[in-house]
């Protein structure tokens, strides 16, 4: 039998949209930075890093700042990475409130 939690969770995933997916990663992030779960963190922030499309101008600004974050897990400092990913998440979400949602997807 499949755990009802995880197959919530699962479902959540496949259905967000892209910007939520983002938003996800971030709240990850962040709840591994108050753990001070440096692997967990350095791998979040790696898929942050993957997901990157250079074709458009923040990416630069977002790579080098996820770089950075991923510096500051190898030295512990997981203050300065919450301060750094809580008002990048929070610009995320605020994003994603003002784009128009049609049939339940971005359009």
């Amino acid at each position: 039998m499949r755990n009802p939690q995880l197959e919530y969770q699962r479902q959540s995933v496949m259905n967000a949209s892209p910007v939520k997916l983002i938003i996800k990663l971030y709240d990850l992030a962040i709840q591994a930075s108050y753990s001070e779960n440096e692997k967990k963190l350095r791998d979040i922030l790696s898929t942050l890093i993957n997901g990157l499309n250079f074709d458009h101008e923040p990416a630069a600004q977002l790579f080098n700042l996820y770089r950075y974050c991923q510096e500051l897990a190898r030295e512990e400092r997981y203050e300065e990475i919450r301060e750094i990913l809580e008002p990048l998440r929070d610009a995320w979400e605020e994003s994603a409130s003002q784009v128009p949602m049609q049939n339940g997807t971005l359009s």
